[in-house]
C-alpha cells in the first residue's frame, strides 16, 4: 500500500482498495472485514471516539444518542439481511422474467427475501404494530443499503406506490465502476435498466441513480474522483452514457446530469438505447436482439446524431414548441410564438415592458391554460393583479356598461359606489377567476431573488411536473439580486443572464427577461447597444426585442410629444432572432392609463 498525504489515505495499487485511519483502525482493532468491494462498514462515531482514545488525542467526541443506537441497530440488521437474501436468490425467477441472467445477479450480491419487511418500521414502530410480509428482490445499493422489490405478479392497487422501497442513506448501484474509465459508461435511472445493459454487453458499465433525486449525489462523486486523481497526477477521462428513461422527467434529468458533467469537463453523451420503449429494461425485454444491437452501436457511436435530431423533430411534429403571444402580429415575426429560448425585451423607462410581458402572461394563462411564472421585483403582487383587471374592464367596456378603471381606481374602490362600474369591475373579477391560478406571481419587492434562486424555484416546479412546462417571465434584470454579492454591476448581469440561458435549455422553456435601457439611448432608436451591459445580453438571448416609439427614429422626433400621444403609437424591434427574422418592427396601440396594448396589422 501506498500512503498519500494529500487526502490522508493509503492506497492499494493492487486490489484498488483505498483507506483512511478509521477504516484502518476498524480493519485491524475491530476485525472487521471489508466487503467484495473493499468497503468497510462500520459505526463511524463510535470508531471515531476509540480512535481519538487510542492516539490520546485532544478533541471533542461524538455523544452517541439514542436515536444513533436505533440507527446502528437498523443498519446491522440490513447488512445481515444483504448478507442472507444473496443466498437464497435461485428461490425466485424474478430477475429472468426481467430478462437478467441469475449468474449476472449473484455477481451484484442481489438476492431474495420470501417475507420481507421494514425494518425500519419495525424498529421504530409501537409494539402491536403489524407489517404484511411481501416477498422481495434484494438488490445492495451498499453494505447495509438496498432496493426492495416487490417481486408479485399481481400487487393491490393500494399497494402498487410501495412496490419499490429503498433502506438505508442513498447509494448508487454499481458506483465502483465509476473508478474504471477504461469502458464507457452508461448511466440510467433504475436498477434494473443497468443490469440490463450488462446483461447484453461486455463492451461497457454501466449506474444506476436508483432516483433522479440523485443526480447531485452522482455529480459530486464522479467529481471527487477526477479531483483525487488530479492530486495523484493520475488520468481520468470517463465518458459516461446518459440513459434515463423515455418520458419528460427522465428527459430532464439527462440535461441536468449533461449540464453538470459539462461544467466539471467530463465526456458525456444522452443516448437512447430504449428506443420505443419506457426504459431499458422494457427494451431488453421486449426484443433483446435489437436491444443488444441498440447497446453495441451506441458503445461504438454514442452521439447518434442524426437518430436523435430526428427523432426530435418528429416530436416536435407531433407536439409543437411554441407558445402563441396572443399578438398575431409578434406571433407572425417569432414563426409562431415563444419558443424554449431566451427572450431580452427592453426599453426606456416607464414605456410599457411590464404591461406588455404582464399581458403576454396574461393570453398565455387565459387562452391555453398554460402555467407563467412571473418573477417581479418592482412592482407587488396587488399592484400587477390591479393592472390586469383594469385592462379586463378596458376590454369589456362597451356602451351599455360603466367605465373601464384604471389600476389606482380599482385600488381605492371608489367604483363600489356606482353600480354600473361595480358591475363592470365584477365581469373582470370573473373573467381573472377563470384563469388567474396559472399565474404564479413571485412578489420580489420585499425579498429580491437571484437568477440562482429563481433556477431552485423552476427545478422544483419542473421537476415535479415534467410535462407541464411553463413560461417564464423576469422584471427586470438589472435589479436583481447578485449571485455573489461581490460581483460588479457588469459581472451580476453577465451572471444572471447566462443563468437564465441555462433555465431555458434545461428545462425547455421559453424565458423573457425584461431589462433596462442606457440613460444615453433614452432619445434615440432602439438598438443592440441601448442594452445596460449589452455585450453580454446580446451574446445570451437567442431574441433580442426593443421597444420605442414610433417615430423617435425621424430628425424631428420629440420624446415629450410622443408620451403624450393617447394611445401611445409603439413599436416593437426585432432586434436579434437567432433562429427566425430580425430587422423587422411590429405595431401596437398603447393605452398606458388602462394597461392595455392592441396589436396593429401593418
Amino acid at each position: 500500500m501506498t500512503y498519500y498525504s494529500d487526502d490522508n489515505c493509503v492506497y492499494c495499487h493492487g486490489c484498488g482498495a483505498r483507506y483512511d485511519i478509521f477504516d484502518l483502525y476498524a480493519i485491524q482493532q475491530q476485525k472487521i472485514t471489508p466487503n467484495s468491494d473493499n468497503h468497510v462498514s462500520y459505526q463511524f462515531k463510535e470508531i471515531y471516539n476509540e480512535v481519538a482514545e487510542y492516539m490520546h488525542a485532544d478533541v471533542n467526541q461524538f455523544k452517541i444518542k439514542p436515536e444513533d443506537a436505533l440507527h446502528n441497530k437498523i443498519n446491522e440488521y440490513n447488512r445481515r439481511l444483504i448478507e442472507k437474501a444473496a443466498k437464497t436468490l435461485d428461490k425466485t425467477d424474478y430477475l429472468q422474467k426481467r430478462g437478467i441472467s441469475q449468474e449476472l445477479g449473484k455477481q451484484f450480491h442481489i438476492g431474495f427475501i420470501e417475507n420481507w419487511i421494514n425494518p425500519t418500521i419495525e424498529y421504530k414502530a409501537d409494539k402491536g404494530t403489524h407489517q404484511k410480509p411481501t416477498p422481495r428482490l434484494i438488490i445492495p445499493t451498499g453494505v447495509s443499503s438496498y432496493l426492495a422489490r416487490d417481486t408479485r405478479d399481481n400487487i393491490p392497487d393500494a399497494e402498487k406506490r410501495y412496490i419499490k422501497l429503498k433502506q438505508g442513506s442513498l447509494n448508487l448501484f454499481n458506483a465502483k465502476a465509476l473508478q474504471d474509465d477504461s469502458k464507457p459508461l452508461f448511466v440510467t435511472e433504475g436498477e434494473l435498466d443497468a443490469l440490463s445493459i450488462l446483461e447484453v454487453s461486455k463492451e461497457a458499465n454501466a449506474l444506476a441513480l436508483g432516483s433522479t433525486s440523485n443526480i447531485d449525489l452522482f455529480l459530486d462523486t464522479i467529481r471527487n474522483i477526477k479531483r483525487q486523481a488530479i492530486q495523484k497526477h493520475e488520468a481520468y477521462y470517463p465518458t459516461i452514457l446518459i440513459a434515463t428513461d423515455n418520458d419528460s422527467a427522465g428527459q430532464l434529468a439527462a440535461r441536468k446530469l449533461s449540464q453538470g458533467l459539462n461544467s466539471s469537463y467530463i465526456d458525456n453523451y444522452i443516448v437512447d438505447i430504449a428506443r420505443n420503449c419506457k426504459d431499458p429494461n422494457e427494451a431488453l425485454t421486449t426484443d433483446r436482439n435489437k436491444f443488444a444491437d441498440t447497446v453495441a452501436s451506441t458503445i461504438k457511436d454514442p452521439d447518434n446524431y442524426l437518430v436523435g435530431l430526428l427523432k426530435r423533430i418528429s416530436q416536435h411534429k407531433e407536439k409543437p414548441q411554441f407558445i402563441p403571444t396572443g399578438f398575431s402580429n409578434l406571433d407572425q415575426v417569432l414563426d409562431g410564438g415563444l419558443y424554449p429560448q431566451l427572450y431580452v425585451i427592453g426599453a426606456i423607462s416607464s414605456l410599457g415592458k411590464t404591461t406588455l410581458a404582464m399581458q403576454i402572461a396574461d393570453r398565455i394563462a387565459a387562452r391555453q391554460h398554460k402555467h407563467v411564472f412571473i418573477f417581479n421585483l418592482e412592482t407587488s403582487k396587488d399592484e400587477l393583479t390591479e393592472k390586469n383587471l383594469s385592462r379586463l374592464t378596458f376590454e369589456l367596456a362597451d356602451d351599455k356598461s360603466g367605465n373601464p378603471q384604471t389600476a389606482r381606481s380599482i385600488n381605492n374602490g371608489s367604483w363600489l359606489d356606482y353600480p354600473k362600474e361595480s358591475k363592470l369591475v365584477m365581469r373582470a373579477v370573473e373573467a381573472y377567476s377563470k384563469y388567474y391560478t396559472y399565474l404564479h406571481i413571485d412578489d420580489g419587492t420585499e425579498s429580491r431573488p437571484s437568477a440562482k434562486d429563481i433556477y431552485s424555484r423552476l427545478n422544483i416546479y419542473c421537476s415535479k411536473h415534467p410535462d407541464n412546462k411553463p413560461v417564464v417571465i423576469v422584471d427586470y434584470l438589472q435589479i436583481l439580486r447578485a449571485i455573489d454579492d461581490r460581483d460588479t454591476d457588469k459581472e451580476k448581469v453577465t451572471k444572471s443572464i447566462a443563468e437564465f440561458k441555462r433555465i431555458a435549455t434545461t428545462f425547455e422553456v421559453p424565458v423573457i427577461v425584461i431589462s433596462s435601457f442606457n440613460r444615453s439611448s433614452y432619445d434615440n432608436p432602439a438598438a443592440m447597444e441601448s442594452f445596460k451591459e449589452s455585450g453580454e445580453i446580446e451574446y445570451y438571448a437567442d431574441t433580442l426585442i426593443g421597444l420605442q416609439y414610433r417615430g423617435i427614429d425621424s430628425e424631428d422626433s420629440n420624446l415629450d410629444n410622443l408620451k403624450k400621444q393617447d394611445p401611445r403609437n409603439i413599436e416593437a424591434k426585432i432586434l436579434k432572432n437567432r433562429n427566425g427574422r430580425s430587422g423587422v418592427s411590429v405595431n401596437f396601440a398603447y393605452y398606458p392609463k388602462y394597461n392595455d396594448f392592441i396589436a396593429e396589422d401593418d
